[in-house]
């Protein structure tokens, strides 16, 4: 009933990029043929992973919404479904409140407590920040999780 009747379904997001990027590779790497498998990945502030045979998604680390997944520049990734009600009762905050603490105000930003930017990440892990090498790690480590898994499916 949720997904006839209120949508409810893994949708995936940067669709247009992953297109983009599987035709220049179709071309150029297979000769026009649609016959791979491949992992591709969209990093920037916002990240995701998706998994493609002959041409087809399989999978994508991004679900109903952006907030699934790797963790982003101030998205938190994947966490466990009852922070949401726990963070409510105990910040007493609204669901939507909470709901905009995990698209706007966590991720990488959070994690770093220096900025959104992995460029600014690594520079301040390089320098010895603990929280930035901390944020990077949390980063590769949820990067590499989807890796092994889309390698399976594959």
């Amino acid at each position: 009933e949720l997904y006839t009747q209120q949508g409810v379904r893994k949708y995936g997001f940067h669709g247009t990029s992953y297109g983009f990027v599987l035709d220049k590779v179709t071309r150029h790497a297979f000769e026009g043929h649609n016959s791979s498998s491949l992992i591709l990945t969209h990093l920037g502030s916002g990240s995701s992973m998706c998994c493609v045979r002959n041409g087809k998604c399989l999978d994508t680390t991004m679900g109903l919404t952006p907030l699934e997944g790797l963790v982003m520049g101030t998205r938190s990734g994947d966490i466990d479904p009852g922070i949401v009600g726990y963070l409510s009762r105990v910040l007493k905050k609204t669901p939507a409140q909470v709901d905009a603490m995990l698209n706007k105000e966590s991720g990488l930003l959070a994690l770093s407590g220096i900025s959104a930017d992995m460029r600014e990440i690594q520079a301040a892990a390089l320098r010895g920040d603990d929280d930035a090498v901390f944020a990077r790690k949390v980063f590769v480590e949820r990067v590499r999780k989807y890796l092994g898994a889309y390698l399976i499916k594959l």
